[in-house]
């Protein structure tokens, strides 16, 4: 120890190594804040308080939200309007996870009481808010953080709120949020009408690129809010207050803003990002996505899995990074099991086809593994991958080891549609 210490005080010139250690640590730091400081994004509920709520001012609101809704200086959305004495909050509305977002998924989520405010659940007993529920309301105010993937269902609890609020002529105000995937990144295939479900609601992509704003005016504008009894589309009375300052093409780390847990496995942005691949895998409950480990959704893996270095190879064409890593899951299949695998994110924002990718590594690993893809699943766990990949071949086509040219191509069906469709909702550059 003498040894190392006499080293490091006398024959090497630690005065100048300090000094540009210094340095270099303010350089670092200054461009950090300046990223931050410089996109100055800002989200919906910034832009109300920028204008003092004027569109809200003396009226009787319903709120659909939850704690990971927050202004960029992380007040919650629910505490910001709590305290307005200018407007009267009736009660609140919570989507699966609940309010506080600690809900397992696929848990039901019982009403609750915060700080005197009523909130009602809409991941329970009922998953669309009854004309009593919205009593005495004269607008509904939505703000939540989607991760910007169809399965996840914040999307389908906003439309299925639209829906009631275009049946009972209740205006809509959508406080706008980036979506952490981006506004470029668009994959996997529109669901087929007969699978439409609380996993797949509206026919979009699987990874849309849209902001619930967008998503909002999209599914008003294409009459995906049901029909009155003459068989015309119902329409919401819909205003989105938009982020401000957002642009498609930014990284969630170039908004400046903080993340905050939308579930009790979606801790990080690594985590959103890496859930449109792992997601689906997971769905087969025969890997391990990392769920009861310190990086849910961000790892895939299972007890014995080689490293396979064309897999890596082809992650990096998708955008994807995949490095080897070694990991014990607390539940699930392999809890308590020592597994091996790889560690999922994304490389870059342009050009990445998460859908594509999660297509390919169920390719390549059920030809090893055939588990992987068993010939037969549960019911349920069926079903609900058919729901979630929103189709009805796709177990069949990997099942028979179908190319990965024809996986692709069922998994790109209505693809080039939607990118056109969309275009005329897109509210950001």
């Amino acid at each position: 120890m003498t040894r190392y210490t006499r080293c490091w005080t006398s024959g090497f010139p630690w005065q100048s190594a300090i000094v540009l250690l210094f340095a270099m640590l303010s350089v670092f730091s200054t461009v950090i804040g300046k990223g931050a400081e410089g996109a100055g994004v800002k989200t919906g509920i910034d832009n109300l308080l920028d204008t003092d709520f004027r569109l809200l001012k003396g009226r009787k609101i319903a709120v659909l939200t939850h704690a990971a809704a927050r202004s960029r200086q992380g007040e919650s959305t629910f505490d910001i309007v709590r305290l307005r004495s200018d407007i009267t909050l009736v009660r609140v509305f919570a989507p699966e996870h609940g309010f506080h977002g600690t809900v397992t998924a696929g848990n039901k989520v019982e009403n609750d009481t915060i700080l005197g405010v009523e909130v009602r659940s809409l991941y329970g007993q009922y998953r669309r808010p009854t004309a009593d529920m919205l009593h005495g309301v004269d607008a509904v105010v939505v703000d939540l953080q989607d991760i910007g993937c169809r399965s996840y269902t914040y999307v389908s609890t906003m439309i299925e709120m639209l829906t009631v609020c275009a049946e009972l002529r209740i205006d809509v105000f959508i406080l706008d949020r980036p979506n952490p995937l981006g506004g470029i990144t668009v994959d996997g295939r529109i669901v087929e009408p007969s699978l439409q479900s609380f996993v797949g609601r509206i026919p979009i992509a699987y990874v849309h690129g849209m902001t619930l704003g967008e998503l909002a005016t999209m599914a008003n504008g294409e009459g995906w809010l049901g029909r009155d009894s003459t068989g015309t589309p119902r329409r919401a009375h819909i205003t989105v207050i938009k982020a401000k300052r957002w642009s498609r093409s930014m990284r969630w780390e170039e908004t400046g803003l903080d993340w905050y847990p939308t579930s009790p496995n979606i801790p990080t942005i690594t985590a959103a990002r890496a859930y449109p691949i792992t997601g689906i895998i997971g769905e087969l409950s025969t890997m391990s996505i990392g769920i009861g480990s310190a990086l849910p959704f961000s790892i895939l893996g299972g007890p014995g899995l080689l490293y396979d270095s064309v897999l890596v190879s082809a992650g990096r064409r998708h955008g994807i990074l995949l490095r080897d890593i070694q990991f014990t899951p607390t539940v699930g299949r392999f809890a308590r099991t020592t597994c091996s695998g790889y560690h999922v994110e994304w490389a870059r924002v342009d050009s990445i086809r998460p859908v594509r990718f999660a297509m390919y590594v169920l390719h390549r690993l059920s030809a090893t593994y055939p588990d992987i893809v068993p010939d037969s699943l549960s019911p349920s766990t069926e079903s609900m991958i058919t729901k979630v990949t929103g189709s009805s071949q796709l177990l069949t086509l990997l099942r028979r080891k179908a190319t990965f040219d024809e996986i692709d191509r069922e998994m790109s069906i209505g693809l080039t549609d939607f990118l056109q469709r969309r275009k005329k909702y897109l509210l950001y550059d």
